[in-house]
């Protein structure tokens, strides 16, 4: 099923960029406070992985952080600071690079060099801290792929809470073989071409998507409608044209520390919307959470 997704995935995409004169896409920066590395920490850091980006765009050159536009990013950092947390956040986008830009796209983007960058300098100041931030991981679509890679080679890195919006490989080495290859990691990590792998596990193969490692205390999974309905307020399309059905899991099999809502009116862009049921039923999980959080810490003192 996956396989026939992916080929009217492939289909949409190339007759939807036919015919469309470019235009210059504008990507303004969440409201929240960015991430600043140079000063104090706070008490979050949330780092947002967008992903693939749809027709009149060519992906993956014109990728860009989405989930920062969008104010996504703005609505988790929101539901934190609720409880009374000082919040920063960092958006990415789909690319290996740590820098580069489009002519489509103002300003230059950062990809997964930048956040892997953000990521060692992190460990090297405010983790080491008697009371380090708590760190949580937001990807959307090819955006978590990227995530649970992240996780999967920083595994001395605790991850207070990992979401997943949707997240899809779908033309995962075909975007990003080449690129990789321009871009290296350091090589003592896989290739991020692992980021969508199969894996074993004790019920079988999954793709590495789909494992939620041990550094990650807890996640949040949100899948988008399988079966044709009329769009919510959110708004987005009667046939959602790619969706996630498996669902994540630990590396021994086990859904400790995991949370899942699969949505029935929004498609594969709509999970992402601020005030979609998807994104209202993370909004919410957060806030609890970071109200357990704020428990932990004045006990603690």
């Amino acid at each position: 099923m996956l396989r026939s997704v992916s080929l009217l995935l492939a289909a949409a995409l190339s007759v939807g960029a036919a015919g469309c004169a470019p235009r210059i896409m504008s990507v303004p920066a969440a409201r929240t406070s960015s991430l600043n590395l140079d000063g104090p920490a706070p008490d979050v850091v949330v780092l947002g992985m967008s992903g693939r980006c749809g027709p009149p765009c060519r992906a993956p050159r014109d990728n860009r952080d989405v989930l920062s536009a969008r104010g996504t990013l703005d609505a988790v950092a929101d539901s934190i600071a609720a409880a009374g947390y000082r919040v920063q956040v960092a958006g990415y986008a789909s690319h290996p690079g740590a820098n580069f830009s489009s002519p489509y796209v103002q300003p230059q983007q950062r990809g997964f060099g930048g956040l892997w960058a953000d990521v060692q300098r992190m460990r090297a100041t405010w983790l080491r801290a008697p009371r380090p931030p708590r760190l949580v991981l937001l990807g959307h679509s090819q955006g978590g792929p990227w995530l649970h890679y992240l996780s999967r080679v920083t595994p001395d890195v605790p991850y207070a809470l990992q979401i997943d919006l949707d997240s899809i490989c779908v033309t995962w080495k075909g975007d990003f073989t080449d690129l990789i290859a321009e871009n290296p990691l350091p090589a003592v990590l896989p290739s991020p071409l692992a980021a969508c792998e199969n894996m074993d596990t004790p019920v079988g193969r999954r793709n590495a998507k789909d494992i939620v490692w041990p550094n990650v205390a807890r996640n949040l999974e949100v899948q988008s409608k399988r079966l044709p309905a009329r769009p919510g307020e959110a708004g987005g399309v009667y046939l959602n044209y790619l969706f996630e059905v498996t669902p994540n899991i630990r590396p021994d099999s086990s859904t400790t520390g995991i949370e899942r809502f699969v949505a029935w009116k929004e498609d594969h862009s709509a999970v992402s919307a601020p005030g979609s049921e998807s994104l209202t039923w993370v909004t919410i999980r957060t806030n609890d959470l970071a109200r357990t959080w704020k428990s932990e810490d004045l006990s603690s003192r």
